[in-house]
């Protein structure tokens, strides 16, 4: 039972995690506690709480370190708006440049 209440965390985790599906899981939840169809009734005491309140655990807690990770890593600044220019990671510094690895790659007028 410990087993599958882990996994059920952990995938809710990960799709909280996806950007695509965070959206989605959180308007589900909101939902699924909003309900009257629940995992557990709710009318059975105690237990018909437990998997509304482990659900707003799960969610505040994976969101809140979210936040707090893009908050620290800057991610929620826009990377395309600079205020003071590009930056050296911004530029590019490297050049292609053609050599002849032979002396039969050499073009046929230069070869005298």
């Amino acid at each position: 039972m410990r087993v599958l209440f882990s996994t059920l965390a952990l995938t809710y985790r990960m799709l909280l995690r996806n950007p695509k599906a965070r959206g989605w899981v959180i308007l589900g939840s909101i939902v699924y506690l909003l309900s009257p169809i629940d995992l557990a009734p709710d009318l059975l005491p105690l237990l018909g709480q437990i998997d509304d309140i482990a659900l707003v655990a799960l969610l505040f807690s994976e969101l809140s370190k979210q936040i707090f990770e893009g908050w620290r890593g800057g991610a929620f600044a826009d990377p395309s708006v600079s205020s003071t220019g590009p930056t050296d990671a911004d530029r590019d510094y490297t050049q292609t440049v053609d050599v002849p690895a032979t002396s039969g790659d050499r073009p046929a007028d230069s070869a005298s």
